[in-house]
């Protein structure tokens, strides 16, 4: 009690209001933030909340572990203490690698305690991938698992920087990654802490040492945090085919947290959330944590998913929100269909997909409120959610409306006419967005104009009553079970190898992934390649869900005057050909 008295006091001096909106102009974009840090935040919802259950994570081998609020506070201010004392500063980046872990939670809100910019790192980042991040944030220090199940994050590391072999903790060098210093390792409960090398430093000694470490150095640093300070560089794939670092504040993310959870009409500290989506996603680490950590709730999640297991939670834990992607509820639904769970106090569930709302209300007849949303990470995520107000077939059908907080514009692409309700056009949105893409100021650019407004390139229709319904994707993006995948990112991996003259990836309709790539190839004359020794090649050097399903073999790519790919034109020509393969099928059944 006497640490949390300490936090009060704590965020009193600091001066500022802990749950107000403030509103400003900055260079011509209206911006929406609160004025509280997320350390302020949650140690606010802690005077209340603090002998509830935060956390409870379930890991790949099973472990259940619980942590309270108090306990959670403990930790972040004791694992913040020691990243002070080996010199971690405000402003740092520090990146993150590893799966769904109470680990990851801590070394987030210790970083933002002390105002370092945390860059979370896909945990199917093949070396290449994880190379590219560390070196474009520029990051100075990096927290990561040692393994989970066949990979091994720490040898991804070594294998990028093998001069960390012969340097000490907190003195690493190596010109393949030369600002990193610094690097922390999270090890399993089955592996001896005893086995983590002189060149990194032990999370489990960190956390315990902080308990015996002097605050002060931790409590001035922390002392200048501001709620525009970032919290986070969130790498998505972009257009031009190299992914790019969101950046996204502190104060940001608690407006967009307070903004969806009102609009859901989550009670404060009542609800007992589920959630599997992966902490690298903003669906993780920013819809998932913070509408629960801003609010007081507990969140209940998986170091990986699992259909079983989620549902055997959602029943164990007595779970009132489910909250995860299409590809997860199908699974689901799967097992719920030959098996009797008993989820009588679920209330929410994220559908995302209007065919499943009806299965899913069927096997729940609990189910208040299927929610749907649009959003991108540019805009922390979620720009706009349905409401247990709106009607069963607007919960299904549309994404809801725009958060409060927001302005958009529906515009028709190339001449940003103001289109009609219920027209599709490109979405603009201004307000409570991202300040911009990290150390690339031309995409910025391109991303916000002169007045402020971010040019999503997605494509949507809003009615008379301010209702939103999604269409499609202006640029060449797919969406694969919940991930963006870059088509240029993809094609350059394949342009590479020596057989591939020419190629173009596009997506097509999976029943449980929603879209998968497919990849039409032009090969250079005289040479030769299947589809498995180029799914093989793809494999070797990107993200399992970036790795195309389906590869064509095709004389010539479309193209257009310009001599640019016709994406349009080979994405019609793998509709045609998806419509002859299926009714191949239907024909020999």
């Amino acid at each position: 009690m006497n640490e949390l008295l300490s936090l009060d006091r704590q965020a009193d001096t600091l001066g500022r209001p802990t749950s107000s909106y403030v509103t400003q102009r900055n260079q011509g974009a209206t911006m929406v933030e609160t004025a509280e840090t997320l350390w302020q935040r949650i140690a606010l919802v802690a005077r209340d909340r603090g002998g509830k259950d935060a956390l409870v994570c379930v890991d790949d081998d099973g472990v259940q572990r619980r942590v309270t609020y108090f306990e959670l506070l403990d930790d972040v201010r004791n694992l913040s203490k020691s990243f002070a004392s080996i010199g971690m500063r405000r402003g740092d980046r520090l990146a993150l690698l590893a799966t769904n872990r109470i680990e990851w939670i801590t070394t987030y809100l210790a970083a933002a305690r002390l105002g370092i910019v945390v860059v979370p790192l896909n945990t199917f980042f093949k070396p290449a991938e994880v190379e590219y991040a560390l070196r474009q944030s520029r990051a100075r220090h990096v927290v990561l698992l040692d393994e989970f199940r066949n990979v091994n994050f720490e040898r991804i590391l070594s294998t990028i920087c093998p001069n960390w072999s012969s340097s000490m903790a907190g003195n690493l060098y190596d010109p393949a990654l030369p600002d990193v210093r610094t690097a922390v390792l999270i090890s399993r409960s089955k592996r001896e802490e005893s086995a983590v090398t002189d060149s990194y430093y032990s999370f489990a000694d960190l956390l315990n040492a902080g308990a015996e470490t002097s605050a002060t150095s931790a409590d001035q640093i922390a002392a200048d945090v501001l709620p525009s300070d970032l919290a986070l560089i969130k790498y998505t794939s972009g257009s031009t085919g190299f992914p790019k670092g969101v950046m996204l504040t502190q104060g940001g993310i608690v407006a967009n947290a307070l903004s969806h959870t009102t609009r859901l009409g989550v009670a404060a500290g009542e609800e007992r959330w589920f959630s599997p989506m992966p902490f690298f996603h903003s669906g993780g680490s920013i819809w998932g944590l913070m509408t629960t950590l801003t609010r007081g709730s507990t969140l209940i999640f998986t170091e990986a998913f699992n259909p079983l297991l989620a549902l055997e939670l959602l029943e164990r834990e007595r779970c009132t929100a489910f909250f995860g992607v299409p590809t997860m509820l199908r699974d689901m639904i799967t097992l719920m269909r030959d098996r009797s769970f008993d989820l009588r106090e679920l209330r929410y569930a994220a559908i995302g997909d209007p065919s499943l709302a009806a299965s899913f209300r069927e096997l729940v007849p609990s189910l208040k409120t299927t929610f749907n949303s649009f959003g991108l990470t540019e805009c922390y995520g979620c720009a706009t959610v349905t409401s247990p107000s709106d009607s069963e077939e607007r919960q299904a059908t549309t994404c809801g409306r725009f958060l409060d907080g927001l302005e958009y514009r529906v515009v028709e692409p190339g001449t940003n006419r103001d289109v009609e309700p219920g027209e599709a056009g490109e979405v603009l949105i201004r307000g409570n967005v991202m300040v911009g893409y990290w150390d690339m100021p031309t995409e910025t650019a391109k991303a916000i104009d002169a007045d402020g407004w971010l040019h999503s390139e997605d494509l949507i229709s809003v009615d008379a009553d301010g209702y939103v319904t999604y269409v499609g994707r202006l640029k060449a993006m797919l969406k694969v079970g919940g991930e963006n995948v870059a088509a240029e990112e993809v094609e350059n991996v394949l342009l590479s190898h020596p057989a591939v003259h020419e190629c173009v990836v596009v997506g097509v309709p999976d029943p449980r992934r929603d879209q998968v790539g497919l990849a039409f190839i032009g090969l250079e004359p005289a040479h030769d390649a299947s589809p498995e020794e180029l799914r093989d090649w793809c494999s070797a050097r990107l993200a399992r869900f970036k790795v195309p399903e389906y590869f064509e073999f095709v004389p010539a790519i479309a193209r257009t005057a310009n001599g640019k790919p016709d994406r349009p034109a080979m994405q019609l020509l793998a509709e045609k050909t998806f419509d002859r393969s299926r009714e191949a099928s239907n024909a020999g059944r």
